[in-house]
């Protein structure tokens, strides 16, 4: 049996896992007094165990362009330094969310669109869900572009025939089963992943044992092809990207609907605490000590010439491509393909499920409850699912650059959501200021990003700004608090 042959049955093998474990879960919700209950199907029946929302949280970010790619890829641009542009922010996000989670659950709404809508109106739905929409597309077609171009060589096929087959092994499972089911694979995508990771780190640490270069693994951060010129290798990105990263992040991640969905899908304030703790401990180890070796690990391996990276590893996307064929046995690697796939799936299907609770919870069922049989609505919820995984697919196929899609995607967080939900907790804050932060801020920081894009907002900003190239979150959110402050009713 060719490799490939047997690099099939195990993606069929897992796959086939993973959607029956979806239809076990339709099949066990029919015979549940809450069967037609939409709100079970979104939450899960709020039952989840911390164990059970953190090892979610865990495999959601522990996925394939973030940890296996991108967050690998950072390290091999910046060295040691790249932990500020993920796993530190991060960290401080889970710090966040685990102070804050008894009142996020407090507030008893399953959805940032919904709390605005019961602090503000039903219009602040309408609103808001749009920009969560986006943002959740494009993490999740981020996702399936970077588990196609990993996996492919290894199907055999082309790029855009395996982003279909991921879309619909997903979309088949979240489908039958919802949030439960996407909680359910996420505890077997969680072991597959963390197993992958920690096999690729061991790989390439011993590879440059091999060549007798372990001693150059903490030095070679000086060597990182994108170490900002006279800047620490503590901090080679740079203060700026720095501080823009931080501002694009940490808004946003702190308002991010994923986690917050499993810190109110929860049994108690305990269990959720006890998720994020679970989660800091995952992400420590799996997105930022593990990665960060597999980085440095490739500096060794594949050095820079003159600050430019070797063409195959396509500027540092590649490397898990290249460590697994140049230094992992044929059996090996079907073990970590699998492994990749699971990575894959685990945060495809989140994103997934956040875009249809947005587009169905959020948009269509509140205009729909009394009219429609909750039967009809149940169907509703089940083809947003699907659809949504979809939306995601297509964009996948229209990509090819994780960095402008996470920080856009995040900053669009930090931009629109950030600021309406601070204005709940707010008890002077009026309707109109959290509609206008909204809607400025989506606006705006689509506007500034295809003005940036084009080169044009560039020649405008000073030399620190032009340089991250995401100066546009800067300008985006200043719309927002723009919309925010002159939203504010005037007393007459």
């Amino acid at each position: 049996m060719s490799q490939t042959a047997i690099y099939w049955l195990a993606f069929l093998a897992y796959s086939g896992l993973v959607v029956g474990m979806g239809f076990y879960v339709w099949w066990r919700r029919r015979h549940r007094k809450d069967a037609q209950d939409n709100r079970a199907y979104w939450a899960a029946s709020k039952n989840l165990s911390g164990w059970a929302s953190g090892l979610s949280i865990s495999a959601s970010m522990m996925s394939i362009s973030w940890s296996c790619v991108y967050g690998v890829q950072l390290f091999y641009w910046h060295g040691i330094g790249g932990a500020w542009l993920l796993i530190i922010p991060w960290l401080i996000t889970m710090g966040g969310f685990y102070w804050f989670a008894p009142l996020f659950r407090r507030l008893d709404a399953f959805s940032q669109p919904e709390l605005l809508a019961k602090r503000f109106g039903p219009r602040s739905r309408q609103v808001l869900a749009p920009a969560l929409i986006f943002v959740f597309i494009v993490w999740g077609g981020a996702e399936i572009y970077a588990a196609g171009i990993t996996i492919a060589p290894f199907l055999g096929i082309p790029v855009p025939a395996t982003l279909l087959l991921i879309a619909l092994v997903v979309g088949a499972y979240s489908f039958t089963g919802g949030f439960e089911a996407v909680v359910s694979t996420d505890k077997i995508q969680f072991a597959l992943v963390a197993l992958f990771i920690l096999i690729m780190a061991i790989v390439g640490l011993n590879a440059v044992a091999g060549m007798g270069a372990a001693g150059e693994l903490l030095s070679v951060s000086r060597s990182a092809p994108k170490h900002a010129p006279g800047a620490p290798w503590y901090v080679s990105p740079g203060m700026a990207m720095i501080v823009m990263t931080f501002l694009a992040y940490l808004p946003g991640w702190l308002v991010e609907t994923d986690v917050w969905i499993r810190l109110q899908a929860a049994r108690s304030d305990q269990e959720a605490r006890r998720g994020v703790a679970l989660a800091s401990l995952n992400s420590l180890v799996f997105v930022g000590i593990l990665p960060l070796l597999i980085g440095l690990s490739a500096l060794v391996l594949y050095p820079p010439v003159e600050g430019v990276i070797p063409a195959h590893l396509d500027d540092g996307a590649l490397i898990f491509n290249a460590l697994m064929r140049d230094y992992t046995p044929a059996w090996l690697n079907v073990l970590l393909g699998i492994g990749l796939v699971a990575a894959a799936m685990s945060t495809v299907d989140t994103c997934g499920n956040v875009v249809a609770l947005s587009a169905s919870y959020d948009l269509i069922e509140p205009r729909l409850q009394g009219k429609w049989h909750p039967e009809r609505l149940s169907r509703l919820a089940r083809w947003s699912s699907a659809g949504a995984i979809g939306l995601a697919l297509l964009y996948a196929l229209n990509t090819n650059s994780l960095q402008d899609i996470f920080y856009l995607s995040s900053g669009v967080l930090t931009t629109t959501v950030f600021l309406p939900v601070v204005a709940v907790f707010r008890p002077d804050a009026a309707a109109r200021q959290a509609h206008w932060a909204a809607g400025f801020g989506f606006a705006g920081t689509l506007l500034f990003y295809l003005w940036e894009s084009h080169g044009n907002l560039l020649q405008l900003e000073p030399q620190w700004l032009a340089g991250t190239g995401v100066g546009y979150i800067l300008f985006g959110f200043l719309c927002s608090a723009a919309g925010y402050f002159t939203g504010k009713p005037v007393n007459k």
